[in-house]
């Protein structure tokens, strides 16, 4: 049994996909198993896993839904494979650094009153890395009312709080936003997390993509704010920063782009 279970959803990544599972393999702690689940892919994606698992027959493992089911059904899937003591998230278009796992491992062992680490990210895309994102280092339950405080990808969590909070909501509120769902109900139990200050993990994201989640996506955020502000007690300041989704969604696109680069 492994000390860590990597989960990796996979849908239509067959280009990048490989950059991701290298990332993995190249990590200075190694005592890991990477589970991958490819959720109805069209492309070649399914090609690629099968080549790494059958290279890597004791390091990784593939599994395949039927049809694509989403990302939630497909976490969920990985977590009930899992088996050890933490469960490490991982994205297919992201990289993980060699000492992230040796980094957030060290962190967990030594810190048994955290239930879950992130990381800082470092922002890149097909032209190279362009930026950055730093998250408070240990957050409250105040820093969930501007934004998620962890980056999905980026953390690692211990098995045992997963099973007790029953994993991922599969329901359509948190279509989209699973993550910041799971966090706050996290933090509900009694939980807390830590985010590494150090540039442990690279994030995919294009660089001209303000804006392009679908309204119904930013109702869904909407409602898991309010959902996860009222089981924190952050209402009724919370109310303020639930309706942000939506107001983010209605600011033009030109905007968004040059807040950002500012």
């Amino acid at each position: 049994m492994a000390y860590i279970d990597v989960i990796l959803p996979a849908y239509n990544v067959e280009k990048m996909i490989g950059t991701a599972i290298d990332s993995i393999l190249s990590q200075t702690f190694t005592d890991w198993r990477l589970i991958i689940c490819d959720d109805g892919s069209k492309d070649n994606t399914v090609d690629v896993i099968k080549d790494y698992e059958k290279k890597y027959p004791h390091k990784i493992v593939a599994v395949q839904n039927d049809e694509n089911k989403g990302i939630t059904f497909t976490l969920n899937r990985m977590i009930s494979m899992t088996k050890a003591k933490y469960v490490a998230r991982m994205d297919a278009d992201d990289v993980s650094r060699p000492n992230r796992f040796k980094e957030q491992v060290a962190f967990l062992d030594s810190n048994l009153d955290y239930g879950l680490v992130g990381a800082n990210i470092i922002k890149f895309d097909e032209e190279g890395i362009f930026g950055s994102y730093q998250y408070p280092e240990r957050p409250t339950k105040m820093d969930f009312l501007w934004n998620s405080p962890f980056a999905h990808p980026s953390v690692m969590i211990r098995k045992e709080i997963l099973d007790r909070v029953g994993g991922y909501l599969d329901k359509p509120r948190t279509k989209r936003c699973e993550d910041f769902d799971l966090w706050m109900r996290l933090y509900e139990a009694g939980y807390k997390g830590y985010n590494i200050q150090k540039p442990i993990f690279e994030y995919y994201e294009g660089r001209n993509s303000y804006g392009k989640r679908k309204f119904k996506y930013r109702i869904a955020e909407m409602r898991t704010r309010i959902y996860g502000y009222h089981r924190l007690g952050l209402m009724p300041k919370g109310a303020l920063y639930a309706v942000k989704p939506l107001i983010v969604g209605l600011i033009p696109k030109c905007i968004l782009a040059g807040i950002r680069k500012g």
